[in-house]
This record gives structure tokens, sequence and C-alpha cells, in this order.
């Protein structure tokens, strides 16, 4: 019998957060950054061009460089490189997401065809390669070389938080120091970077500057659990992703963790035999991942993860106190909230 899955959720009676009205102070900014990005897809390779049209050309919520902009505007630096740092932090993000969707067989990002579906993982590869390289040569090209430092070492933390997530595929022993440090490399570490780099460049007080880098690294270990919770009470039609990819691919995500430290021996046994027979097929039976989510869900491991998320933010948000009032610390502070909340 299909059962619908309650899942619980972050308040709601609060109308909808919208990214456009978050972004209002850096709104032109951000247009003139779109158009960056899809200055990248004129390559002057027509398979380039092509596989750029597919991701870079075809940006998503432009959190990054959001964060990147709204910090640098508060602090009124105005450089004229500051757009093409923008984008550039975009195209890192959007790497690793062509990276993730070649280890993960995704076929759906955005609600579109992946590069991985529509050109296959040779071509995605190496794009994801390309684009990796190709930001990185990019900072070099500034004038101050912080900016290429900063942005090498966040990309080298998210590939080795894919490695290390990867290696611990169907491993229900994962404890959640270790997936916090997982998360903390692959998602948190650009958005940690781009908040570093806002301040770095802006020459802000040292003080300040750490108060802002924790509230990136928080806002990061944020939307992941989040994205965690998405994949498994998310419907496609608002994610852009299908749904359960995580438990098809074997991830152990904070939820599951919370769950297993309530399962005797047998029952890990069992799930993890469960799990890795159902890798890779798809599709799959929904009331079979439902009546495991059920149990999630009763034995309180999606609440408790939700929590986590919460107080996950509010620590962010506690990290913005000492910035004065102002249109891009209420921004900063709207960020917070949306990412939380967010059901896609």
């Amino acid at each position: 019998m299909n059962r619908s899955l309650s899942l619980p959720t972050a308040d709601r009676h609060q109308p909808a957060l919208s990214l456009s009205v978050i972004f209002a102070p850096i709104q032109t900014e951000l247009a003139q950054v779109e158009r960056q990005l899809f200055n990248w897809a004129k390559a002057s390779s027509p398979a380039l061009r092509d596989i750029a049209r597919q991701t870079v050309s075809r940006p998503g919520k432009l959190i990054r460089p959001g964060l990147f902009l709204l910090i640098t505007g508060y602090f009124g630096y105005d450089n004229k490189d500051k757009i093409k740092i923008a984008a550039t932090i975009e195209a890192i993000h959007s790497a690793s997401l062509i990276h993730d969707d070649i280890i993960d067989s995704s076929a759906l990002r955005r609600g579109q065809a992946t590069a991985f579906k529509a050109f296959g993982p040779e071509f995605s590869l190496l794009f994801g390669d390309y684009l990796f390289i190709k930001s990185i040569g990019r900072a070099l090209e500034f004038k101050n070389n912080k900016i290429a430092e900063i942005l090498a070492e966040a990309s080298g933390q998210m590939i080795e938080g894919e490695i290390e997530e990867l290696a611990q595929s169907f491993n229900l022993e994962l404890t959640e120091k270790a997936y916090f440090k997982i998360i903390g490399k692959k998602t948190a570490s650009l958005f940690q970077a781009s908040c570093r780099l806002a301040s770095e460049l802006a020459g802000t007080p040292a003080e300040i500057k750490s108060e802002l880098e924790t509230y990136g690294f928080n806002l990061g270990l944020v939307f992941q659990i989040v994205d965690d919770l998405l994949d498994l009470k998310g419907e496609t039609r608002e994610t852009g992703k299908s749904r359960f990819s995580d438990l098809r691919e074997g991830r152990i995500t904070l939820p599951l963790i919370r769950a297993i430290k309530t399962w005797p021996e047998e029952q890990k046994k069992k799930v993890a035999g469960w799990l890795k027979r159902r890798h890779g097929e798809w599709p799959e039976p929904v009331v079979s991942f439902n009546d495991f989510l059920l149990e999630l869900e009763t034995g309180g491991a999606l609440g408790s993860s939700l929590k986590t998320a919460e107080k996950l933010a509010e620590r962010a948000k506690a990290c913005l106190a000492k910035l004065e009032a102002s249109p891009y610390q209420e921004s900063l502070i709207k960020l917070t909230e949306f990412v939380l909340k967010r059901e896609k």
C-alpha cells in the first residue's frame, strides 16, 4: 500500500522567502554574473559550446556568488573585477555539480537533463575538469594572489569531500563526526570561501572576517542537511532532481545516521543488504522506499535532523550580529532563512 510521507518542516506560517527579494540589493550585479556565465558558453569548440549551454549558461540559485556580492556590497567594495570573481565562484560550483552527477548517474538537474544524461560521462567528466581549470586560470589573472589561493583551496576541499563521501558509500557505521567532516568539505567549503574572499577583498577587520567565514561555513552545513532531507521528502517537480538518489547510491546522510543509532545489529545488516540490492536500479517501487522512510520519520530521525539544521542556521545568523543594520545585512539574514526553508 502506498503511504504518503508527512515529514517535519521548518515553520511555514511565514510568507515564502523569495531569492529575487533577498537579492534585491545586488540584482543588477547578479544579472551581470549571469551574462558572464553565458559568455563562458561561447567557447571556440562546438562541442564545448553545446555542453556549456547545458550547464554554466543555465545557472541555478546563484547563492554562492550572491553571498560574495552581498558582503562586498555591505563593505562598499566596488572593484571592476568583482563580477568576474563572482562568476568564477559559480563556475566552480557548476564544475562540482557536473562531477557529482557523473558519480551519481543523475539524469535530472534543475528540472532538465544533466550534462551526464545529455552528453555522456566522457564529455561531462572532461568539461567538469575544464571548468575547474578554467576557473582557477581566471582567478590567476587577477592582481590579488589571494583570489586564486582561496578558490584553489576550496576546490581541493570540495573534491576531497566527494572522494570521502564516495568511499563511505553503504557504510552504516559512518559517524556524525565523519558525516559533518564530509559535508564541511564538499559543500560548506565554497560557502565559506565566498565569504572569506569577499572579506579579504573588502579589507574587513580580522574579527569580522572570522565571523563572516563562520557564517558561510554554517550556512553551507544547513544547505547540505536540507538537501539531504529534500532527497527524501522533496518532489521531483519541485526540486528538479530525482527523488531518493542518495539512497540509491548508498549515501549515508544525517537522517539515516540518526536512525541507525537505534537499530540492533541484525537490522543494520538487513538494511545494508536492502540498499545494495537496489543500487543502480531505477525505477524502483516507491512504496518500498516510503515504507523505509516512514520508519525514519516515526523514529524521529527526520525531525532531529531538521532541528540540527535550525540550530546551525541560528548559529550562522548570530555571526552577523556585529554588522550594522543595512539592506545587505538584512539580506544575509533572510538568505539563511531561505536556505533552511527552501523546498528545492
